[in-house]
């Protein structure tokens, strides 16, 4: 539901955007009437500058252009209207939702009733604090292992890994550090990041590159990336990537960017 939920938001600003760009062109519209018929298989075109002009005048085939645009005019009007009852419809399914959704009817008690009824669904600052208080085993350091830490302690492999982290820990974005992961072929394996969109109730993880550069690194990187993706994780859909090399360090823009986009 939750997915649904954003997906028809989605389509909400979409649509909404699409009728105001189909108001700025239907201001410069053409005028006029044009009839359509279809004589002995062959297409033709009249248009009409009035109503009370039934027949309309003749258009010849090598003078389409103000044809085509009254027709192009007519075909913008009706994505239109149904973009708007489209958005109203979404609008609507939204209000619903937000009134009277399953979830809610648990804020609505009053407290000594609250207390006499085990929850059907918890909140998402609830789910967010199961999901991070779940134990796991990280990968180990080595004992000459160079030490990088984040703002918040942290310890990563990487000044790079260190930067991801500050990012994520600016946004409301649950994480955990080399979490193990079972791939489809039984090996385990430690993604840089797994993180939460918790509005989603939704887990991503991301692989940052640091030696994009380096050929054997990638070689070795593009076999766990086909293993990951035969494990169910795709780039865009519930797997992140950065790439960094010598020339070209990690760009913070894009990291938040990529935060935004997929986490919120």
């Amino acid at each position: 539901m939750r997915l649904l939920e954003s997906e028809l938001r989605k389509r909400e600003a979409e649509l909404d955007k699409m009728i105001i760009t189909f108001e700025k062109i239907l201001s410069d519209a053409p005028q006029g009437k044009l009839r359509v018929v279809n004589d002995k298989g062959r297409t033709r075109c009249y248009i009409r500058s009035a109503a009370s002009d039934r027949s309309g005048k003749y258009v010849r085939r090598d003078n389409m252009i103000n044809a085509e645009a009254i027709a192009q005019r007519d075909y913008d009007i009706l994505v239109k209207k149904a973009a708007e009852k489209e958005s109203a419809a979404i609008k609507e399914l939204v209000r619903i939702r937000d009134r009277e959704s399953a979830e809610g009817v648990y804020e609505k008690l009053t407290l000594p009733r609250k207390e006499l009824v085990r929850k059907a669904f918890i909140t998402d600052a609830e789910y967010a604090e199961q999901w991070l208080n779940d134990p796991y085993e990280p990968k180990r350091f080595n004992e000459n292992d160079p030490e990088y830490y984040s703002v918040n302690g942290l310890r990563v492999r990487s000044k790079s890994e260190a930067l991801l982290a500050d990012v994520f820990d600016s946004y409301p974005v649950p994480k955990k550090y080399e979490c193990p992961l079972k791939l489809w072929n039984g090996k385990i394996i430690h993604p840089d990041f797994t993180l939460l969109n918790v509005a989603l109730r939704r887990i991503f993880i991301w692989e940052h590159f640091g030696r994009a550069d380096d050929t054997e690194y990638m070689e070795y990187n593009v076999g766990r990336l086909n293993d990951l993706m035969l494990s169910g994780f795709y780039p865009g859909v519930n797997m992140i990537l950065t790439f960094e090399t010598k020339h070209s360090p990690l760009n913070v823009k894009v990291v938040h960017r990529l935060v935004e986009e997929f986490l919120l």
